[in-house]
């Protein structure tokens, strides 16, 4: 079984591989460790045009099928969390998989230093 954590009341699963750092409503800070399953997605680039010299391309953002099953598995697991992915991830997973926002006050931060919103998930 996955692990989760609730932070300000809102059940989060950890699908990145890295620890997660969020600033619940009272200022502290909890960290957050992987829960043990790493949603995937792969980069699939089509032609976009070109610009003068240069090539475009669209990236768009495939799930694959172990990531699938594994997400499937965490949705019945914990229903109603916020499954939190990367970026391509939650392109990937639409409404499933959620990236996260800053904390206010630390958007222009650098990366050790990140704290994010327990209350606020980008979807795509």
């Amino acid at each position: 079984m996955s692990k989760s954590f609730f932070v300000d009341g809102v059940e989060i699963v950890n699908t990145t591989p890295h620890l997660i750092n969020f600033l619940d409503s009272s200022g502290d800070v909890l960290v957050i460790p992987c829960s043990g399953v790493v949603i995937n997605a792969r980069a699939v680039e089509s032609d976009a045009g070109e610009r003068g010299l240069a090539k475009l391309v669209k990236t768009s953002f495939i799930a694959d099928p172990e990531s699938e099953k594994a997400l499937s598995l965490l949705e019945a697991e914990h229903p109603g969390a916020i499954i939190v992915g990367s970026i391509i991830a939650a392109q990937a997973f639409p409404g499933r998989v959620f990236a996260m926002t800053p904390a206010p006050g630390f958007e222009r931060v650098p990366p050790q230093e990140k704290r994010m919103n327990p209350r606020k998930f980008t979807t795509f």
